[in-house]
């Protein structure tokens, strides 16, 4: 398993091998992640899974979407024998062990490797399962470039899933009201933020995946009502659907095809 942009918190990926993932790969721009802080996460994980707590809903986490049908422990996918192999002291060591010292490479050994700063073709083609970003993919600038290097680790069969927020993230008074920002103005008020939107929506999103090779499986749109009128869009955007002016963030599944 890849994710993208796992920022101080290596949970997803702990979470992974907590579920049987054999190999996690976490790829950063900056060295945000602290071993002690994830250690101490890993084990808060271990209690949960031990006591097949169930999943945080929305009165706990009321911002976190798409909502789920069902927040009860996934018992019928992580079976007592599945979560006996998991769960194994040694196995848990190695994990601790990889935790501290993670590998530099993803040919390296151990169950974690973590790269900061990653470069694209440091992970060969088709070595990968799955590759998981969460609010990362509104940023990286050259996005056809960043989902093509993504596609080329997938195996056949191996799965994307990214949750990727289209809103402005404050910089406008409107949620969405970034796309009516004509290019020079979004340069000006970007600045020299290291983290900048690329502003590309949920369509792109979707037909590069789909350029790709990867088949959509999931499209789990989180919706409100625009902000801005299409008058006001700036002529780059003024091709948005009315899909995507009102398509506050999603989450986009695909299968890479043989």
């Amino acid at each position: 398993m890849v994710e993208l942009g796992p920022g101080d918190s290596l949970g997803i990926g702990l979470a992974a091998l907590l579920s049987g993932v054999e190999r996690y790969i976490a790829l950063d721009v900056i060295q945000y992640a602290s071993d002690a802080q994830n250690l101490r996460i890993f084990e808060e994980l271990i209690a949960l899974f031990k006591d097949r707590a169930p999943i945080p809903d929305e009165a706990e986490l009321p911002l976190v979407r798409p909502l789920l049908p069902s927040y009860a422990f996934p018992a019928d996918l992580l079976t007592s024998a599945r979560l006996d192999a998991a769960l194994h002291p040694a196995r848990l060591e190695l994990v601790r062990s990889g935790i501290t010292n993670p590998a530099p490479r993803p040919r390296g050994r151990g169950p974690v490797c973590y790269i900061a700063p990653w470069r694209p073709g440091v992970i060969e083609s088709g070595a990968v399962d799955l590759v998981l970003s969460q609010t990362v993919l509104e940023y990286p600038p050259d996005l056809e470039g960043m989902y093509s290097e993504m596609c080329r680790w997938l195996e056949p069969g191996g799965i994307m899933s990214h949750e990727i927020d289209f809103k402005s993230i404050g910089m406008t008074v409107e949620w969405n009201g970034h796309w009516s920002c004509p290019d020079t103005i979004w340069r000006l008020a970007a600045g020299r933020r290291r983290h900048r939107l690329n502003r590309e929506p949920h369509s792109t999103h979707v037909a590069l995946m789909q350029r790709m090779n990867c088949r959509v499986v999931c499209d789990e749109r989180t919706v409100q009502p625009s902000a801005i009128t299409r008058a006001q869009l700036a002529p780059r955007f003024r091709h948005l659907t009315d899909e995507d002016l009102t398509t506050s963030s999603a989450l986009i599944q695909a299968v890479k095809l043989a």
